[in-house]
């Protein structure tokens, strides 16, 4: 699973590493699972991809959107960029808005064939990343990241 993850600096891609275990896993159980410790946040979550916002307009602009569930210019470009090789259906996308979800699911569905998830299990995770942002983001950057 990809999770989507909109920081005040840009927008991060990471990849859940153990699909099978997050798939037994119950929303109640996450935390004890992945994200009790940094070892294991960073173990079942790597970062794919960032990429900063521009400038403060993007950043705005980009809040805006999200704020109304719609997908920003720079938000469409880098899951564009992201998900062109995203051919599997078994791939699926986890995003923290339902109506940000389905706006990407209507813009992109020509250029995508992973689904979409928003639930229970996928807020846990969004807890998760928000509790270990700076161990999670530390390293590389991810091997895509584009500067604007």
């Amino acid at each position: 699973m990809l999770v989507l993850f909109e920081t005040s600096a840009g927008y991060s891609l990471f990849k859940m590493s153990d699909k099978k275990k997050l798939e037994k896993t119950k929303p109640e159980d996450m935390y004890d699972t992945f994200f009790s410790t940094q070892e294991n946040a960073k173990k079942c979550l790597n970062l794919v991809s960032f990429q900063p916002f521009a400038d403060t307009a993007d950043a705005v602009s980009a809040a805006s959107a999200c704020i109304e569930g719609k997908m920003s210019k720079s938000l469409k470009g880098f899951l564009k960029k992201q998900l062109k090789g995203s051919k599997s259906d078994s791939e699926s996308l986890a995003v923290a808005d339902k109506a940000l979800g389905l706006n990407i699911k209507e813009d992109l569905s020509s250029k995508m064939s992973c689904t979409i998830k928003c639930d229970d299990q996928t807020n846990e995770v969004f807890r998760g990343i928000r509790m270990h942002l700076d161990e999670l983001m530390d390293g590389d950057g991810g091997k895509d990241s584009v500067s604007g």
